[in-house]
């Protein structure tokens, strides 16, 4: 527990306002001075206080200038969630760099396009991860084990902080996402786009008392919103230490650290909200975001937590975390969440296709002005200049940012989300181009085209589906041409856009004009089960019906691999949500990564090991997928 009270009676944070033009470690530095030994950082049994905070990260910039780090230069994060990442972090802003969050799961060749594009000058990696930077073939920076620097940095007296300028307008970081165009896109922020999200704000209010919970990993812009709004306003960030963890451990880490703000993506949020049912007494705001909100759960949490501030927030990484925001009250009654109304230093406007402002009232494609938003895409010029356009305005001629998506402005100022208008899903928070999918397909020798739909399955999930259409050469080869595709799309797109189910057709149906018609590739019918048992145990039957509520299917073979079946680590940890629930004791969630079937799960749970043969087969299958599996855990947390 984190004696927040004692800290305030001892010193007081600085109360920082926004200020475009001061750069983040300079706030940072005036909160270390005014609250020097108020907690900064809470990691397992690492304590670190804003003046050690301040005193380690300013010894690792000037080291990282002494080895040749300039202003403007790229530095890459090769780290999990760590207090190490968020020390490395600081030290290359402190340096003038900029800093490039690579997360460790992601596929050989996605780091290595990501590397080759951005070449950075150096790349922080702890020791787990060593060995897959070597791999990777555009790497020429300088390779820094960041947990021995940085203990090395710890036993070093205060130096004369960095003597570098920067401003707000400078580059903080390089964030990479989807790319319509078959290659993923670079996002270049600046440091006051980050300080405008979480000071002098409309939709949260930061207090020095704050701790704030930090489960995003760092290549996921919702870090941004979790370090800075605690490191800029003098509160404390809880990072959670486990790379795994469930709804029940969530729920102990925020109890144990008497978390007080804390963001959730929405495919968790409503998790949260159906299991987290004991009380968080120091929970006072929750913010999620990254899908389509749902009513009923904000409802449903409102319920059991009738003290939390509840806010439903949208914005895309081109403009910093979030654009607009809705508090969603008590009695609130509509079927739908709107996603608000436009947070401080950001405005917004409903364009038509001639990107003409739109009254109120009137559908159009949302788009999004003001200091949030990105310089442009990195080495993307061309696609600079399509996304962020300057339009005419009652204000005069605004820069803005075009969204994508289809939204309404009610009179009271309040927009609706209505939808996509091009080809851009969003699965657990993570923005997948559906483009880029049917790219990486179409670069397959065996293929002569490949398309990717999103179809529903069920009430909210949304499944990724890949219609293979073989060359002649490859005709026939069935279920092995399917799993070859597969293996090669894992090994060169991040597992979160992996699609769930693949399909070989002959022929791909064309519309009169000669184009694909996607409206007649219809989803792939659900899998049923192949051998029912007659003699299932009550575990095999519990397990059966989390997985079928889970996965949206009426049948499930008991010896069907989950993540074979399309399964995420979001329903993984619904079914373990529900196991807990069900079986009325504590399961180890890794225990359901290390028993992906229903029968090896059930035989775990009732105390029973499988035998040798089908150990073997799920080791195999285990061996297959551990990149995969460690990607989706990750990237939906």
């Amino acid at each position: 527990m984190i004696d927040r009270d004692a800290q305030a009676e001892a010193s007081s944070a600085a109360v920082m306002h926004y200020d475009r033009n001061l750069c983040l470690h300079e706030m940072l530095r005036i909160q270390a001075r005014a609250i020097p030994q108020a907690t900064a950082l809470v990691f397992g049994d690492t304590h670190i206080s804003y003046c050690d905070l301040d005193r380690i990260s300013d010894a690792l910039a000037s080291h990282l200038m002494r080895i040749g780090v300039r202003k403007a230069d790229i530095v890459g994060l090769f780290l999990p969630r760590s207090a190490d990442a968020v020390i490395c972090t600081l030290a290359i802003l402190k340096a003038g760099g900029a800093y490039l969050p690579l997360d460790p799961a992601f596929p050989v060749e996605h780091l290595d396009f990501v590397i080759g594009e951005c070449a950075p000058k150096v790349i922080f990696v702890n020791s787990d991860h060593g060995d897959k930077l070597s791999r990777i073939p555009s790497m020429n920076g300088k390779v820094i084990e960041a947990s021995a620097i940085i203990a090395e940095m710890a036993g070093k007296p205060r130096m004369a902080a960095p003597a570098i300028e920067i401003n707000g307008g400078d580059l903080a970081y390089i964030m990479y996402t989807s790319g319509s165009t078959g290659r993923p896109k670079g996002t270049m922020i600046r440091h006051r786009s980050i300080a405008r999200v979480v000071l002098d704000q409309s939709y949260v209010d930061f207090r020095q008392d704050d701790v704030v919970l930090h489960t995003a990993t760092i290549s996921f812009d919702a870090s941004t919103l979790e370090i800075w709004g605690a490191l800029l306003n003098g509160c404390t960030l809880a990072i959670m230490p486990d790379a795994d963890f469930s709804i029940s451990r969530l729920s102990d880490f925020m109890r144990a650290t008497d978390v007080s703000v804390s963001f959730l993506t929405t495919g968790l949020f409503n998790l949260f909200a159906d299991h987290a049912r004991a009380p968080l007494p120091k929970l006072r705001h929750i913010l999620f975001g990254g899908d389509v909100g749902s009513a009923v759960h904000a409802r449903r949490f409102l319920e059991h937590h009738p003290g939390c501030k509840l806010t439903n927030a949208y914005g895309p990484t081109e403009t910093t975390v979030f654009a607009t925001a809705f508090q969603v009250l008590p009695n609130f009654s509509g079927g739908e969440l709107p996603i608000g109304r436009a947070i401080a230093h950001t405005g917004i406007a409903i364009l038509d296709e001639e990107l003409r402002v739109l009254p109120r009232g009137i559908e159009g494609q949302l788009a999004i002005s003001g200091d949030g938003l990105a310089i442009g895409y990195f080495k993307r010029p061309e696609l600079t200049d399509q996304k962020f356009v300057t339009v005419d305005t009652k204000d005069g001629r605004t820069r803005f940012y075009l969204t994508g998506d289809i939204a309404c402005l009610k009179p009271d100022g309040t927009v609706t989300f209505k939808g996509r208008r091009d080809r851009q899903v969003k699965v657990n928070g993570k923005r997948i181009e559906l483009d880029e999918i049917e790219a990486a397909l179409r670069r397959d020798p065996r293929l002569a085209d490949g398309i990717v739909l999103c179809h529903m399955q069920g009430e909210s999930l949304k499944r990724i589906v890949a219609y293979l259409c073989p060359k002649e050469s490859h005709a026939g080869a069935g279920a092995d041409l399917v799993q070859s595709v597969m293996a090669s799309l894992r090994a060169i797109l991040p597992a979160y856009m992996i699609p769930s189910a693949a399909v070989i057709v002959d022929t791909l149906p064309l519309t009169a004009a000669g184009k694909v018609d996607r409206s007649k590739l219809t989803p792939p019918p659900v899998e049923t089960q192949s051998k029912p048992s007659d003699t299932r145990s009550r575990t095999e039957e519990a397990v059966t019906a989390l997985w079928q509520d889970a996965l949206s299917l009426t049948s499930v073979d008991l010896d069907r691999n989950f993540f074979d079946l399309g399964g995420t680590s979001l329903q993984l940890m619904e079914i373990h949500a529900g196991l807990e629930e069900t079986l009325g004791r504590a399961i180890d969630v890794v225990a359901l990564l290390r028993h992906p079937t229903i029968r090896e799960l059930a035989l775990y749970l009732d105390g029973r090991a499988p035998g040798p043969t089908r150990i073997a087969a799920a080791a195999q299958r285990a061996a297959l997928q551990k990149k995969a599996i460690s990607h989706i855990r990750r990237s939906s947390l």
